[in-house]
């Protein structure tokens, strides 16, 4: 089985963060996004795996550039999955499409391939339920059949929304050709297999998100650490026998948890990162190789290779790579974008921040 994974677009909703990274290279509990649907694929058996990129693409270059299970495909017109999916017209066999902004389990991956395995239908897809399915493509169905695809109704019929997610016999690619192009042209060409009664489809049973704004970057990270961490895992890092943790968490190689630190919930800890002394941390990633000194974190997300310094307290945020917040501040539901520079002694609430944003020369949000 191959698979291919749509990375190409820049995600406008992901401002600041998709000015610095593509959506796929975002870190989720200390990982970066693709290399999770990665993960999944491969332990479902996927051999071959063709990321398609444009954003940024340099980026996938270094990220992946020396693993031979790892294809890179340039997308020349971003303008759609289906342009992306043509753009690997060279699979023969069959192969399954998730895109590079969405978390997905490594379970519900298994239950679609199976359900793929065990019909003769030339899609099947997967299905979630949606509180606001007039957002997406809501499907029709009768039993495990799919039989119309509606994209973004006004009046949704029901709360079944396709996830974007397909495994595809080779013949799409004839399918496609048949469509006009434009951006819901995989949809029109899904939609017209469904009428054929050509698709079946599978319901996600742990999770899916589609990120296309930090808040949604924000929960697919705790969602991520709610299913994943369920035990406290040390691996070679250097824990005080002064600090506590009290609830569940992943501590990566190189790691220093020093004295007087407390760890509570579900945390992640990332490779090489500092966090104490006197600091806590309560259900929050901290990407690899960061610093945090006589802190408070809560609710919240650091991307790699920041600093933040003593007397400081930060809840439900998501602060850019290579950030340095000074003592003092306070940054609650706030989105800080990459580089930026909080000086000492600031309160930050509700606030987007441009990368490079510097708050001691008012260089802040967009």
């Amino acid at each position: 089985m191959k698979a291919v994974i749509p990375c190409a677009k820049k995600k406008e909703g992901l401002f600041p963060f998709s000015e610095s990274k593509p959506t796929a290279l975002m870190p989720v509990m200390g990982e970066e996004l693709v290399k999770h649907n990665i993960e999944a694929l491969k332990e479902n058996g996927v051999d071959e795996i063709y990321l398609v990129t444009n954003h940024l693409e340099e980026k996938f270059e270094q990220e992946f550039g020396e693993r031979t299970d790892i294809n890179i495909v340039h997308q020349e017109e971003v303008d759609g999955t289906a342009s992306a999916i043509s753009s690997c017209d060279f699979l023969e066999d069959d192969f399954i499409v998730v895109n590079g902004d969405v978390i997905v389990s490594e379970g519900d991956l298994n239950n679609l391939l199976d359900k793929h395995e065990n019909n003769e239908k030339k899609v099947t897809l997967l299905g979630t339920d949606e509180s606001k399915p007039e957002k997406f493509g809501v499907l029709s169905i009768t039993n495990d059949d799919v039989v119309d695809i509606r994209e973004k109704p006004d009046a949704p019929e029901n709360n079944l929304i396709n996830t974007g997610i397909y495994v595809f016999r080779s013949d799409i690619f004839d399918q496609l050709e048949k469509t006009d192009e434009d951006e819901n042209s995989l949809t029109d060409a899904v939609k017209n297999l469904a009428l054929q009664d050509q698709v079946k489809y599978n319901l996600v049973d742990d999770y899916w998100i589609d990120i296309n704004s930090p808040e949604k970057l924000w929960k697919a990270d705790k969602i991520k650490r709610s299913f994943e961490i369920n035990e406290t895992v040390i691996k070679d890092a250097k824990v005080s026998d002064k600090a506590e943790i009290s609830g569940e968490a992943i501590i990566e190689d190189g790691a220093q948890i020093k004295a007087g630190t407390v760890i509570e919930g579900k945390a992640f800890i990332g490779e090489n990162s500092v966090i104490g002394p006197n600091t806590v941390i309560r259900n929050s990633t901290i990407t690899r190789e960061c610093q945090i000194r006589d802190a408070s974190i809560e609710e919240g997300l650091m991307f790699e290779r920041s600093i933040v310094d003593p007397q400081t307290h930060l809840e439900n945020f998501i602060l850019g790579e290579e950030s340095d917040v000074k003592s003092g501040s306070v940054i609650r539901e706030s989105f800080i974008g990459a580089r930026s520079f909080i000086e000492m002694n600031n309160s930050i609430y509700g606030k987007k921040f441009v990368p490079d944003a510097r708050t001691d020369l008012s260089e802040l949000s967009k």
